[in-house]
């Protein structure tokens, strides 16, 4: 199964292009397909340039040309998990499909979530489960409530760089990967501890199979 992430921002041509081709990257494309828009798209526009630089700077490549496009009903519907860049495009994304609240975050939000989640909690969350990308976002859904929030709310929100300094840039694109990984990090500690549970069921069965 593939899980679709969609990232958001306002003009979808810094922050949320920038988090999905890092989270492209850095995740297995074979379980996950990642995409972004904006809430107020500059249509049409490739990425802005000191960001580009600064993507590629780390060594990012892609194929894909990046083009600004708007925030729709559809790609909503179609998005496993939502990570706006601020709490307000969590915010537009769950108006346009009213559905989607309980899986939109914002991208700082559920890094948060995901580096408080205990291993024990994990293996709780993960044991009704077998498809462990469904299952890790499922984990994070249900423990929302449970992890306690950041305090003030702000500190979920990603700066918007756009029009400032290089400096500023570079500051938003740093917070974009230290989220990403500790995002995918969460993703990889989900597949290995689905990976054992089913190794020790399939051990198990082979046992009484056995007897």
């Amino acid at each position: 199964m593939t899980i679709r992430i969609l990232t958001i921002c306002t003009g979808n041509i810094c922050r949320s292009p920038f988090a999905a081709k890092l989270l492209a990257a850095k995740l297995d494309r074979a379980q996950f397909k990642v995409a972004s828009a904006g809430t107020s798209a500059m249509l049409g526009d490739p990425m802005q340039d000191t960001m580009h630089r600064i993507a590629m700077d780390m060594g990012m490549r892609w194929n894909d040309e990046h083009r600004a496009r708007a925030l729709t009903q559809g790609l909503v519907g179609q998005a496993d998990l939502i990570l706006g860049m601020e709490r307000e495009h969590r915010s537009e994304a769950a108006k346009l499909q009213p559905s989607a609240a309980r899986r939109a975050f914002t991208l700082l939000e559920f890094a948060h979530i995901v580096s408080s989640v205990e291993e024990d909690q994990l293996q709780q969350l993960l044991s009704d489960h077998s498809d462990s990308p469904t299952a890790a976002i499922e984990a994070v859904m249900r423990m929302r409530g449970v992890v306690p929030r950041l305090n003030p709310e702000r500190l979920y929100d990603l700066q918007d760089p756009y029009g400032r300094s290089r400096q500023v840039y570079a500051r938003s694109a740093a917070h974009i990967e230290q989220a990403v990984d500790q995002i995918v990090s969460f993703f990889q500690r989900t597949a290995e501890l689905t990976a054992a549970s089913t190794d020790g069921q399939s051990a198990i069965i082979a046992m009484q199979d056995r007897k």
